[in-house]
Parts: structure tokens; sequence; C-alpha cells
């Protein structure tokens, strides 16, 4: 009765198991609006005609943001929000697109499907929770059956059913996708050698970089042809300009002052008998301690060397007595010792402090962001360097830069702002930003639509790509000289001599790992275990930084003992990754071919 009883008590368990897996596969219903007609006010985005309101869009970001707090301990820094809320969006986009191709395959999970995997192959989400564990933290399928089979708990199972009849179509597609990958002999075999076979060469290296002061005809003809063959490489994408100005909100030096009145009035209050530690928990700005009271635990004395400003006054205290107001990195410190002992032979003391940082006041911080507003404001109407003057400031401007990552030059990483300077138009100010410097008001100045640059723009770039290809032709002919030396009979090392070239040696080195001197040159590496026997001597290699001559001087033979014993994990790892690349790629064709309406700026800056 005592194991039925506490199986019952798992009712809130398993339901608490079931929302965090609903949170963290994103299935919910995006409505499935196809009325092929304009897109809802409130919507954020459209998928394959799937409308995306922001209030479907606001819960799943709630959710994650909930789990992504859990994770962290508490909130997470503001400029990791954009990313959450991209993660999110990919998610939503995934989705869509999955639940559509499920419909399409007319892919469902019939009841005695659903009861099989209830009763035979638990999700892992259960089989991974300590309540169906044994002691060895394995599952254990007679604990778990005890609790299926309780008469009285049937209702406590509904979630997991409804769980199975969502997810069970996403994995049938999946491995419906994944059913026709295959891992062969050989895969297992060269997937081996990556790791398990090591080989050494010599080599010599032609650097085009020696010919460096040659002269080389390009011609006008030439720089044309490249640019007409190459045209992609000179797209260059829409760049947008601003106006800004940063009102720092940082901590004057009446500020400062009112903290040291603070410090020396919360002082007074621990000297007159007011407990030290709750004024601690009240008045301290150190969050790792303030909770408890101030206290910083024991150390003894040369362990608090980035505060030797109070270390000395603190070990020439007696317990009880008040140290401070003592400044520090961190800002002003009351310090009281609480206690003593002998550790190892050395004397520790346990103290607690009181912590006022030094930084803006509100009223400075209010300051700042009136200042901000007030450019905005008045920007509306008149030039905004005439408004920044009034304010003793002066307007900075950014040359043009892309969306991209989200950075803006002389401001750095800002993806609200950036968002919002790629949604509007020209002369539209941003709303006032609170940064890590301050508070940044701004307007867009200029936009230049995404083109192709004009061939004069970029003929010097042409011709310095031209030249490099010349320089590296010229050392390929040299490469293929010293070979055709080796090949007539002299040693490696003399055709390298032969023109001012060294002949150098490798360490030992495996398939997948670095060559010192070399990198992680794939066609170096290739070449190198592409040699069979001792002396053998590769043709030029074209590698990254110039050209190779290899000679091979040692390669472990396969070690088929080791082959056997390794295989089967070999195998298994292989042929996941495969069928993750599978699913993978699938994917990514479908989304290339989706059509995905993205109106997030609208909302979101």
């Amino acid at each position: 009765m005592a194991i039925m009883s506490k199986m019952r008590d798992l009712t809130k368990v398993i339901l608490y198991i079931l929302v965090v897996a609903f949170v963290g596969t994103i299935i919910f219903n995006w409505g499935m609006n196809y009325s092929g007609q304009q897109a809802a006010p409130n919507a954020v985005g459209e998928v394959e005609g799937v409308e995306i309101s922001v209030r479907d869009f606001d819960r799943a970001y709630a959710a994650q943001m909930d789990q992504y707090r859990q994770r962290a301990g508490g909130e997470i820094p503001e400029s990791q929000k954009t990313f959450v809320r991209n993660q999110v969006w990919e998610s939503v986009v995934r989705d869509v697109l999955l639940q559509k191709t499920i419909e399409e395959k007319s892919i469902s999970a019939a009841d005695q499907e659903i009861i099989y995997r209830l009763y035979n192959a638990p999700p892992e989400i259960l089989k991974s929770n300590p309540s169906f564990q044994d002691e060895n933290k394995q599952f254990d399928m007679a604990k778990y059956q005890t609790a299926l089979n309780d008469p009285n708990a049937g209702s406590q199972w509904q979630p997991v059913e409804e769980y199975l009849r969502q997810t069970l179509p996403y994995e049938k597609l999946q491995q419906n996708l994944e059913a026709s990958v295959r891992t062969t002999e050989d895969e297992i075999k060269r997937e081996f050698l990556k790791t398990n076979q090591n080989t050494k060469v010599k080599y010599i290296f032609v650097d085009p970089r020696r010919y460096a002061d040659d002269s080389f005809d390009i011609s006008d003809a030439m720089v044309s042809s490249y640019y007409g063959q190459h045209k992609d490489e000179f797209k260059q994408e829409e760049e947008r300009a601003i106006e800004y100005v940063m009102f720092p909100a940082v901590a004057t030096a009446e500020d400062s002052a009112e903290q040291r009145k603070l410090a020396q009035r919360i002082l007074g209050r621990a000297q007159d008998g007011e407990d030290f530690n709750e004024l601690a928990q009240v008045y301290s700005e150190d969050d790792a301690t303030k909770d408890k009271g101030g206290d910083v635990g024991y150390f003894a004395e040369g362990d608090m060397f980035r505060f030797k400003e109070f270390e000395k006054e603190l070990f020439q205290a007696n317990v009880g007595e008040i140290v401070g107001p003592v400044q520090s990195e961190l800002g002003l410190h009351l310090l009281k010792v609480t206690d003593t002992r002998k550790e190892k032979g050395k004397k520790e003391i346990q103290a607690s402090h009181i912590l006022f940082k030094f930084g803006p006041s509100r009223k400075t911080e209010d300051t700042a962001r009136d200042n901000a507003d007030y450019v905005v404001e008045e920007g509306r109407n008149r030039p905004m360097v005439e408004v920044v003057a009034e304010l003793g400031d002066s307007v900075n401007v950014t040359g043009l830069f892309v969306k991209g990552s989200g950075f803006i030059p002389g401001i750095g990483l800002n993806q609200r702002a950036s968002n919002f300077i790629f949604s509007r138009n020209v002369d539209e100010y941003g709303p006032v930003d609170q940064t890590p410097r301050g508070f940044l008001a701004y307007r867009i100045s200029s936009i230049e639509d995404e083109h192709t640059k004009p061939l004069e723009e970029v003929k010097a770039v042409i011709r310095t790509k031209l030249v490099a290809q010349e320089r590296m032709k010229k050392a390929g002919d040299l490469a293929k000289q010293i070979h055709d030396k080796v090949s007539n009979g002299s040693s490696f090392e003399a055709a390298a001599q032969g023109d001012s070239l060294e002949a150098k040696e490798t360490a030992q080195f495996t398939r997948d790992g670095s060559v010192a001197g070399v990198g992680r040159d794939t066609k170096f590496i290739g070449a190198a275990f592409g040699l069979a026997n001792a002396n053998d001597v590769s043709a030029p290699v074209a590698g990254t930084r110039g050209y190779y001559l290899l000679q091979l001087t040692e390669k472990s033979p396969f070690d088929s003992t080791a082959y056997v014993a390794q295989r089967q994990s070999i195998a298994a790892q292989l042929q996941q990754r495969k069928k993750s690349l599978a699913f993978a790629n699938w994917y990514a064709g479908l989304k290339a071919k989706a059509d995905i309406k993205d109106y997030r700026d609208k909302f979101y800056y």
C-alpha cells in the first residue's frame, strides 16, 4: 500500500514533466489560417500561409525564457533576449513546416500505438525521472509498471497519452526520412582511420610570397573578364547609416559624495547598536552576500589579495569591531569581524560587510534619459545637430553598415537598435535605448539599397586577386620543377636546396589533427595519407597558403584488432550522425522552398 500511495503522489511530478516536455518541443496550434488574405495586423509572421499571432509567439517566448531562467538561476542578460527570441522564431517556423508535412503525408498516431508505447516504450522524459529509477539511476520497468497499473491513477496518465499523441507523428516522420540511411563498411573503416592511423612526412613549401617583387601584366581586359564571371563576389547588402548621441549615465562627484554620506550614516547606526546583519540585508549592494547578512566567510591573511585596502585593518581588529568605510575597486565597505579561529596553524577571521557601490544616482540617470528623450522629440522638428548642440554635446555619424549580427559602428552590438534601423525610413528616430554606456538617441541618416558594386569601384580589388593568382601559378610551376628533379633521382633535400628552399619534417599526425607549421590544411593532410610507401613523393599540392611537395617517412599500418574492438561503437555513432545530417538536410531544403514572411521588426526592437 505504501508503494501504491507513493505512486499516486506522482501525479504532480508527471504533470510537471509533461508541461516541461510541451514547452521543450514548443508544439502549439498556430491557428492554421490559410485565408490567403493580407496578414492580420497582430501577426509577427507567416509560414506557408499560417499566421503567427503576437499572442502565441509571446507565449512561446515566455515559456522559453522561463526555461532559461531556471537553468541560469535568475534573469538572463538583456543582450541574450534577442538570441532567445530568434531561437523561438526558428522553432515556430520548424514546427509549422513539420505540422504541414505530417498533415500532407497523413501521418498520425493510432490508439493502439499510443497504448503500446505507454506500456512498453515510455518516453525518455519519464525514463530519466528518478521516481522510475533504481538505486543505480537506471530505468526500472517494474516501478514504472506498478505506477501504470494502479487502478486509482488512470486519469493521471492522460497528459502522457496526449503527449504521445502529439509527438509520435513527429517521430514517425523522422523515422521515415531516416529509413534510407545506411552506413557502409568503407565508411566505418575511414572513420576508424581518422583517429587511429598516424603518418609522418617531409615536405617542401613553395610560398607565393617569394614572387612579391615580381611584376605581372594584368590588363583591363583581364580585370573586366574576372568581374563578369564573378559578379556575385561584389554584391553589396543593403547598408544604412545613423546619426547618434550617447548620454552617459555615470556617477558624478555629487553621486559619490552621497554614497560616502550614506556609508557614514549606516556606520553610525551600526555603532549605535543596530544589527549589522540586518543593515547588510537592507543596504548592501553585494548580491552574493547581502541575503546572508553580508557574511563573507572565514579567510586567512593574504587570501583576499584583491582587497589589500581593508585586509590589514581587519586582522588588527577585535571580534565585534566595525572597520570602515574602506574604499576598494568595488566601492565603499563597512566590515565587521564576527569570529576568529586557528586553521592549520594560521589565524583566520570571519567577517561580514556592507557594500556601497559608486554608481549613478537616480537623478543622474534621469537627466541622461531626459536629454536623450529631448533630442528625439525636438529632432523631429529641427536638425539633430542643432538640438544636441543646445545640450553641450555633438552628433556622431556612423559609416554605412549592414544588418548582419546587429553590430553598429561606434555603439557596438545592439540588436534592438539594428532591428529598428533596418525596418524604418530615412530621418526616422528610434526609441531612446538604454545601453551599458548610457542612453542612446539616434536617427536613420541614409540608406543604400542592395546592389552590385560597379567595376570602377572594385578594379583594384580584382587586380590584387589576379596578381595573387599569378604568384600562386609561379609557385606551382616551381613545385613541378622540384618534383621533376626528385623524379629524376635527386634527393628530396637536395632538390629543395637547389631552389633555396628547405625540406622540413612533421611530427606524427592523424587525419583529423593539425600539422605544426601547416595547420589543418585538408589538401596537405589528404595528400600525406594518400602516400602508400616510405619515400613515395606526392605530386605538387595546392594548399591554402601555397604549394607543397610531400615525401612519406612513416605511416602506421591498419590495426585490425583495434578496428574489431571499436567497430560497433563507431558504426553506431556514424549511423546516428548520418541520420541527423539527413534530417537536417531535408529540413533545410523544406525551409528554403517555404514561403516565410517575418514581421517581427514591427513589434520587437
